[in-house]
C-alpha cells in the first residue's frame, strides 16, 4: 500500500469451497468437484441422503457470509482512511472465483484470503490458478493465517466452554481434527501438518489438556491418505478406557458437511456403539475473535512488500 491511505481502495477477495444451497444444487456442485464428471445416480442418492440427514444444506454459506460481513467491518476499523470492500467467491458453486475476480478492477490493492488458515502452495494452488489471468502487481495473497494470535484464543475459549460440560468423573480424550489429504509422490504436506500441530499444541498448553491427539477425517475412498484416521483414534479411545471423546475440528472454519455429518452423525454413532460419550467443540460460525484472525492475515499481507 502507498503511504496516502486516504485514497486507498482496498478489496479483499475471500475464497472458499462453497456448498449446495439446496438438494437441487447437489448434482451440479459435485460435477464441478469431479471436473465435469457427473456423479452416478447411486452416488447422488448417497449424497442427497447425507444432506437430508443434516437438514438439507450445511451452514457453510450462511456462516461464511456472516464472517465476510464482519471482516469488512473489522478491516474498515483497522485500515483507517481506506475504503474496504470484501467480496466472496466459491470454488464449486456460484458466484465462481473466476467470475468474481475478473470484475475486480480499479482497486489500489486486492488481497486474496482463502478460508483455510493452514494454506500451503499445494493446497492454495487450485484456488489461485482460477485468478491467475486477472492478477497484477496490486494483488496480494494471504498464504495462511494460522499464526494469528486470536485464532488460537478463539478455539481455546470454545474448547474451555466444552470442557466445563464434562462430569468430574469423566476420562476424556481430546481429538483435534482436520481434513485429510491424499498422499502422492513428490507432494509434501509437511507445512499443513506442522501448522495444525502448532495450533493444537498452543491450545493444549494454554488449557493444560491431557490425552490430546491430532487425527485426520473425511478422507476419500481411493488411494492412501494421512493417518491416523479419526475413526481409528475413536476406536483406540474405547480400547484405552476413555469415557468421553471431545472432538475439536481446528482444521475447519465453520459448520459444514465434514462437521455436521462426518463428526456429529458418524463419529457420534461410533461413540454410542463403543459406549463413550460424544462431544464436539462449537465451530467459529459467528466468532468475532476468529474474524480478527482473518483480518490479521489481510493486514499482514498489505504490509508485505511485493
Amino acid at each position: 500500500m502507498t503511504e496516502d491511505k486516504s485514497t486507498q481502495e482496498v478489496c479483499v477477495l475471500v475464497l472458499d469451497y462453497g456448498s449446495p444451497r439446496s438438494l437441487e444444487d447437489i448434482e451440479g456442485y459435485y460435477t464441478r468437484i469431479r471436473r465435469g464428471h457427473r456423479p452416478s445416480e447411486e452416488e447422488l442418492q448417497v449424497l442427497r441422503h447425507k444432506y437430508e440427514r443434516i437438514g438439507g444444506q450445511s451452514r457453510l454459506m450462511e456462516s461464511t457470509a456472516w464472517q465476510v460481513e464482519r471482516l469488512q467491518e473489522e478491516l474498515q476499523q483497522e485500515l483507517l482512511g481506506a475504503k474496504v470492500t470484501v467480496v466472496q467467491a466459491h470454488k464449486y458453486i456460484e458466484p465462481l472465483i473466476a467470475d468474481v475476480a475478473r470484475e475486480l478492477k480499479n482497486y489500489d490493492a486486492v488481497v486474496v484470503l482463502m478460508m483455510n488458515p493452514y494454506g500451503t502452495d499445494v493446497l492454495n494452488g487450485s484456488y489461485l490458478e482460477q485468478i491467475q489471468l486477472f492478477r497484477d502487481t496490486t494483488w496480494k495473497v494471504v498464504q495462511n493465517w494460522w499464526d494469528a494470535p486470536t485464532l488460537v484464543q478463539s478455539w481455546a475459549d470454545r474448547v474451555q466452554e466444552t470442557v466445563r460440560r464434562l462430569p468430574t468423573t469423566a476420562k476424556p480424550m481430546y481429538v483435534f481434527t482436520a481434513h485429510s489429504v491424499p498422499l502422492m509422490k513428490g507432494i509434501s504436506y509437511d507445512g499443513y501438518v506442522h501448522s495444525l500441530q502448532q495450533v493444537m499444541q498452543s491450545i493444549t498448553d494454554q488449557l493444560m489438556l491431557p490425552n490430546a491427539t491430532l487425527a485426520w477425517q473425511s478422507a476419500g475412498t481411493r488411494g492412501e491418505w494421512l493417518t491416523p484416521t479419526v475413526e481409528a483414534v475413536t476406536e483406540q479411545a474405547s480400547t484405552e478406557g476413555y469415557t468421553h471423546v471431545v472432538y475439536i475440528p481446528i482444521g475447519f472454519t465453520c459448520t459444514h458437511m465434514e462437521v455436521s455429518y462426518d463428526l456429529d452423525i458418524e463419529r457420534c454413532e461410533q461413540c454410542d456403539h463403543l459406549g463413550m460419550t460424544y462431544l464436539r467443540v462449537p465451530m467459529p460460525d459467528e466468532d468475532d475473535l476468529f474474524v480478527k484472525a482473518m483480518a490479521h492475515g489481510v493486514t499482514q499481507a498489505l504490509l508485505r512488500e511485493v
